[in-house]
């Protein structure tokens, strides 16, 4: 998934859950890491992180965007 698809799944889930959708997030990341599944859980860590972005008005998902 690219950083464009992953800003837009953000703002879906935002909008659809609000806050719920970074607890969700941040259970999985807990989960995972604790299964030892490491690389679900940076994806997961990467969704949680552009869901703060989005509910701290400093990233705008509609807008090209690129992950560093």
């Amino acid at each position: 998934m690219g950083a464009q698809e992953t800003c837009l799944l953000a703002a879906e889930l935002a909008e659809e859950y609000g806050e719920l959708a970074m607890s969700v997030a941040g259970r999985a990341i807990a989960n995972f890491v604790a299964e030892g599944l490491d690389e679900r859980a940076v994806v997961w860590r990467a969704l949680h992180a552009v869901l703060g972005d989005i509910a701290a008005n400093r990233l705008d998902p509609q807008s090209p965007t690129s992950l560093h």
